[in-house]
């Protein structure tokens, strides 16, 4: 199980932000489905090494309805609603982005064939520097490639691999910009088991849960 921990200046208010998106408190962490979170204090500096959680959804418009209802806003990426992207998966995956506690990004995705049966785990999204880099120190820790995908858009190609790795699946993609280095509002991967912390390249940390 991947664990994200969360770093925000209010845990409490963050928490209740947490259980619009239907998480749930339980024995430290908070949970929805398959995917689990931990919420610690801290004062980040905006969107850091890891950039965001990615929930699978069954049903994307009523999931982002549920939440718009609620006031929950869009996040910067997907600033009025769900996108389309023809390449992920069989047919094409729908996603969006929204602004979680203090801005944290939380992303929705919805497969448009197979589509998950219950809101869970999907990834853990990781922007690289240097792709190949992160995906070695993975791999190192006995992470394996499930899919390579290279995105053509105006900007420039960004490769995308998706990683199995410790019960949970990483998304790493290498944007034209990608230089963030200091932990960021998901700060690190939790993993149970662990014995040490274990630093990776550009300030990516794994720790014990």
């Amino acid at each position: 199980m991947l664990v994200p921990e969360l770093t925000v200046v209010n845990p409490s208010k963050a928490s209740k932000l947490l259980e619009a998106f239907g998480f749930a408190p339980d024995a430290g962490l908070m949970r929805l489905g398959s995917q689990a979170l931990r919420l610690v204090a801290g004062a980040p500096a905006g969107h850091g090494r890891i950039d965001h959680i990615a929930l699978t959804v069954p049903d994307m418009d009523k999931a982002v309805d549920a939440l718009t209802a609620q006031g929950i806003a869009f996040a910067d990426v997907t600033p009025r609603g769900a996108e389309f992207i023809a390449e992920f998966w069989d047919a094409g995956l729908r996603f969006v982005y929204f602004s979680g506690p203090e801005g944290a990004r939380i992303e929705l995705c919805q497969r448009i064939a197979g589509a998950a049966p219950d809101t869970g785990h999907d990834h853990i999204g990781i922007p690289c520097h240097d792709l190949a880099a992160i995906q070695a120190f993975f791999e190192a820790q006995g992470a394996r490639q499930t899919t390579a995908v290279d995105l053509a858009r105006p900007e420039g190609m960004i490769p995308v691999r998706f990683l199995s790795f410790q019960g949970g699946v990483i998304e790493l993609f290498q944007p034209p910009r990608a230089d963030r280095t200091a932990p960021g509002f998901w700060s690190r991967l939790l993993i149970p088991g662990l014995a040490a912390p274990v630093e990776g390249p550009e300030g990516l940390t794994l720790a014990p849960l």
